[in-house]
């Protein structure tokens, strides 16, 4: 009887234990805390010494003198790596470029290229002429008796009136330049460009009017061997408008670029890189020379090297490169390339903001051949200078720029420049 009694005391104190603890819990708003398993919140429990309740689990053994207290596991909630990678920083960690956080990432350059000039004969007007426009015949009777006469017919002739004129020819030699929308770095992305030019060759023509020239091209670059190389395409569209038939629309030729970096520290976003492009003919055929003769159609050989030197917050570029044709009377040409970009604003955790970079690029163009002004196939020493700037998002970039040649014959007034970039 006394055991039994014994047993229902120990009984009804574990429960007046359970219910003390249990009303005086508190749980953290919000969800986020855990209630702790029901034998750690009891340590009164305590049944006699080999006795083992439902209830009551056994005591764990006490920890022995001396020994370094452990640490609990570092429980992570399903999906927790996941949402972690979702809101981190680009700019915090790593950007899409492979660059840490502090070091400067280079833009592409927005470079300047309107192509060759082309000697044409255009129709400026009509004009009345008179001219002889046939004979006819009469009898004539004089002292030597009646006699047949040939008599010229004369009549005013409308004339048309032809001026020489050096101008672009749509889909010849546009939108080939490497460093359209391009740079020496390795990257995986698609792109959009557009290029307006006002006053296209105003200074070779005087008083021939405003011509001008939309570009719009569309391409695109995958990156190979782990980042230290890739290939791309890209293809430009042109419309051109002008006085006497000087207008016109068109498909470019396709350019193949392939990029190898030499030297790759994507980390500091430093690069040394050797590269080759190759323009295809695949454009529409144009009018024919001033001659007579048709205007070439080559495929452009373009081997380049480039760098990048990257700092905190500044970074410089340059390329330098020939471009080959396979038809002799096309044009050789080279062509040097420097750009800087300092980052004036990185953007904010929330990706609301973009980054900021001005920008700022000088261009050197030097004909190897046809670099004067009578050949049928032109192409001036050219140097301009390109201004503007630069948003950038985590997978996205916005530019805008302009150009103008500060060397005459100037090729075109001013130059309007938008790229947009996707990046994966």
């Amino acid at each position: 009887m006394r055991r039994a009694i014994l047993w229902v005391g120990v009984l009804l104190g574990c429960s007046a234990s359970a219910t003390r603890a249990d009303e005086g819990e508190v749980i953290p708003a919000g969800g986020f805390g855990q209630r702790p398993p029901r034998a750690a919140r009891s340590p009164e429990c305590c049944p006699p010494p080999g006795v083992v309740l439902p209830a009551c689990p056994e005591t764990p053994p006490a920890t022995p003198p001396g020994t370094p207290p452990s640490t609990p596991p570092d429980v992570t909630p399903p999906g927790g790596e996941q949402l972690a990678d979702r809101f981190a920083s680009a700019f915090a960690t790593q950007t899409g470029q492979g660059a840490l956080q502090g070091r400067s990432v280079n833009e592409e350059f927005d470079s300047d290229n309107i192509g060759a000039f082309y000697r044409l004969q255009v129709v400026t007007g009509t004009s009345l002429v008179r001219q002889q426009v046939g004979t006819t015949t009469r009898v004539v009777v004089d002292r030597n008796g009646p006699r047949t006469i040939v008599v010229p017919l004369f009549a005013d002739v409308p004339v048309e009136q032809r001026r020489t004129v050096r101008v672009p020819v749509v889909g010849r030699y546009n939108g080939v330049q490497v460093t359209e929308n391009d740079s020496p770095r390795p990257s995986d992305r698609v792109y959009f460009g557009y290029n307006y030019y006002d006053g296209v060759a105003a200074s070779l023509n005087p008083g021939l009017g405003d011509l001008t020239m939309h570009r719009s091209m569309v391409g695109f670059e995958k990156t190979l061997l782990d980042g230290a190389a890739s290939v791309g395409m890209r293809i430009p569209f042109i419309q051109a408008t002008g006085p006497y038939g000087l207008g016109g629309d068109g498909v470019g030729d396709l350019t193949v670029l392939l990029k190898y970096a030499v030297y790759n520290d994507p980390v500091n976003v430093n690069y040394f890189t050797v590269g080759f492009a190759v323009t295809a003919p695949t454009g529409a055929n144009g009018p024919r020379l001033a001659d007579g003769s048709s205007i070439p159609h080559s495929v452009l050989l373009q081997p380049w090297a480039g760098f990048v030197r990257s700092g905190e917050r500044a970074y410089v570029q340059g390329i330098s490169n020939v471009i080959v044709p396979t038809d002799g009377r096309d044009i050789v040409l080279m062509g040097n390339s420097l750009g800087v970009g300092y980052w004036l604003y990185r953007g904010n955790a929330d990706r609301w903001l973009p980054a900021l970079t001005p920008t700022a690029e000088f261009h050197v163009r030097t004909p190897l051949s046809n670099n004067s002004q009578d050949d049928l196939i032109y192409y001036p020493d050219q140097v301009t200078i390109t201004g503007g700037f630069h948003l950038r998002w985590p997978r996205a970039s916005f530019s805008s720029a302009v150009s103008v040649p500060v060397t005459g014959p100037r090729p075109w007034n001013t130059e309007a420049i938008f790229h947009l970039n996707f990046r994966f």
